[in-house]
């Protein structure tokens, strides 16, 4: 029930594109009725030679000819014979009152129902297409909508929810399994509907021309309703293990083509493909499963309606025989019969198509379902400056979230004055960055609080909060875009002058006025056609113009070269004037000339002062230091 009301959801926004599909198919079906009404008719005034021969027809058509069986079943549906009878005879009046409103008469007839039917068949075409068409739109909408809202929960999520899924996992779910769903949805819709309302509408007027032979041909719909369980169960799974092997799949294909150079230094193209090719042959078999399961479901559905036919073909035989159906009957029966196997067939394949989408949107809806853990809090209000600190209150922390794994922080108690710059050095795994991403919240602290001017950030909203904070850090993130959109990050009515300016002052004005379009190049994904220098400078230049009074440098030089790094740290002391920041070196010479120095070890603060106090300490700083500097 969660699913459906997951989907209604989406529903209601399209529902007038709905209510249009449904009334164009009420509209062909009524269309349909009138095309198999004018059978008889056409059967009489066109295949039928004389005026007796007529009236032999209908009045074996209308009172049911010949003699009456005395079988107890012929006799339990007299009754209804005997309705519908009289609704085929209603019919019968209706269709001569139009002929004679229409003054046709003597072989004019011949034309008249032939061109009733073209006029029915075009009525129909019309409707299918307002039925197709709204169905599309409505179904290409939902998706759409799904997908935008799938993107938005994804993006929305901390980062613990992305150290959970991978990357490979999260395109599977937004592209692959939307577009399994967007397949049943938008194109197959109106299939099933209109497939459904033709089922209904061809099995009232089998009842209609003749009950009893109608209820030996309905006789298999249980049958036939089973078998289309059966084939959609399996299909379900299936599918759910052929879209998880379709993660896996893109999970690799993002790592190789990311990791491309570390493959190619390696030498390990083939142990990639080899890899790589595992993964398609478990996605392989996952789908040739599929595949079986929706190529046996034709011939069972096909093998089952024949036994059906050959039921039907008897029961019309001894009827005939008994004078309790005439041959036009039987041939306006059978056409209608020939005209449900298309519906039926459809149904088929839209159940296996349909099963497919129930199970990628059991992926989809539970992944929309996991609320993140980074939240506003309900009564959060703003700040709009730093005023005078930031303070760590006792912080721990471990990546389970549940106080009792692994300590990666413990008791961390560190205050951070307005415009001081603090650098946190120490060893790989002290804690240094997981202790600064604590501070916009990618993170919460098992214990303890952030406070900023002694609100604890969690009261703060969230995009306030981060408004307050400018990131520059090792893993320079660069979109496939210009070179000014990137430094003005969705910032679009921002003047060229301002960018121009950040640039400069992060020393790359230069380089990008010497690129062939200047401002408007663009720099590939990545910033793949850029030094690893030009893109710490682009991402320095993008900090500048957030003008945020907050400042967080996670290792922001450690990829660079010696000349590159000079370059780099001037444009970083333009970036922190001014600024309160915390700084992340691994490269002690960039952080000599903090305000402070605090060190880490395991998760715990053992040394803080400045630069000359903690060499004069002779501690784990003085350590690093002649590691460094004196081998």
């Amino acid at each position: 029930m969660e699913l459906v009301g997951f989907f209604l959801r989406y529903v209601r926004r399209y529902l007038h594109w709905g209510l249009l599909a449904l009334a164009g198919i009420v509209v062909f079906g009524v269309a349909t009725l009138a095309f198999i009404g004018l059978i008889h008719p056409m059967f009489e005034e066109v295949l039928l030679a004389t005026e007796d021969e007529i009236q032999d027809v209908r009045v074996g058509g209308l009172a049911g000819g010949g003699e009456e069986s005395d079988s107890p079943l012929a006799r339990l549906f007299q009754p209804v014979e005997a309705f519908t009878a009289g609704l085929r005879a209603s019919a019968a009046d209706l269709y001569d009152d139009l002929k004679e409103r229409a003054g046709i008469e003597g072989r004019s007839e011949v034309f008249f129902a032939p061109a009733l039917i073209v006029l029915v068949i075009l009525l129909r075409c019309l409707m299918a297409f307002v039925s197709g068409y709204s169905f599309q739109r409505a179904g290409l909408g939902i998706t759409t909508d799904i997908r935008n809202d799938l993107y938005r929960h994804i993006i929305h999520q901390s980062s613990r929810f992305h150290q959970r899924y991978t990357s490979g996992e999260l395109y599977s779910r937004v592209v692959s399994d939307v577009s399994k769903l967007q397949n049943a949805v938008a194109a197959r819709l109106f299939d099933i509907f209109m497939s459904i309302a033709m089922l209904l509408f061809y099995g009232a007027t089998l009842l209609t021309i003749h009950f009893t032979l109608a209820v030996v041909s309905l006789f298999a719909v249980p049958l036939f309703a089973f078998l289309l369980a059966r084939f959609g169960k399996g299909m379900r799974k299936v599918t759910y293990r052929s879209q998880e092997r379709m993660a896996d799949l893109s999970g690799l294909l993002t790592e190789g083509i990311r990791g491309n150079r570390v493959v190619k230094a390696f030498g390990m193209e083939e142990f990639e493909c080899g890899r790589f090719e595992r993964a398609t042959r478990g996605h392989l078999l996952a789908n040739l499963r599929a595949q079986f399961l929706s190529t046996l479901s034709s011939p069972v559905i096909e093998s089952t309606a024949a036994v059906g036919g050959a039921a039907l073909v008897i029961s019309a035989g001894l009827m005939i025989r008994d004078g309790r159906l005439t041959f036009a009957d039987f041939f306006q029966f059978l056409l209608v019969l020939l005209m449900m196997y298309d519906p039926i067939r459809k149904l088929n394949k839209v159940n296996l198509v349909l099963q497919e989408a129930v199970a990628c949107s059991h992926r989809i809806h539970g992944l929309m379902q996991i609320e993140s853990d980074i939240v506003d809090h309900p009564t959060a209000a703003p700040v709009s400056v730093l005023e005078r600190s930031i303070r760590f209150d006792d912080v721990s922390f471990d990546y389970e979230d549940t106080g009792h794994g692994k300590a990666v922080l413990s008791g961390i108690r560190l205050d951070l004055h307005r415009g001081e710059v603090l650098a946190l050095v120490g060893a790989s795994g002290a804690g240094k960055s997981t202790l600064v991403n604590l501070l916009p919240r990618f993170f919460d602290p098992v214990s303890g609080r952030v406070l900023i001017d002694d609100v604890d950030i969690r009261a703060l909203p969230l995009q306030n909060l981060r408004s307050l904070i400018g990131i520059v850090t090792q893993e320079t993130v660069l979109f496939n875009d210009s070179v000014r959109n990137n430094i003005a990050y969705g910032r679009d009515d921002l003047p060229l002058e301002e960018v121009r300016m950040a640039a400069a002052a992060a020393y790359a004005d230069d380089f990008i006025m010497a690129m062939p379009e200047g401002y408007d190049t663009v720099i590939g994904e990545g910033g793949q056609n850029l030094s690893g220098g030009q893109r710490q400078r682009l991402a320095i230049a993008r900090a500048l113009l957030k003008n945020a009074p907050i400042l967080i440098l996670d290792e922001a030089t450690s990829h660079l070269d010696t000349e590159s790094e000079v370059v780099v740290q001037r444009a970083i002391y333009n970036l922190m004037e001014g600024r309160t920041a915390l700084v992340i070196a691994h490269r002690l010479s960039t952080v000599v000339r903090a305000d402070r120095i605090v060190v880490l070890d395991r998760g715990s603060i053992v040394e803080e002062g400045t630069h000359e106090q903690l060499l004069e300490l002779g501690g784990a700083y003085k350590r690093l230091y002649d590691l460094q500097f004196h081998g």
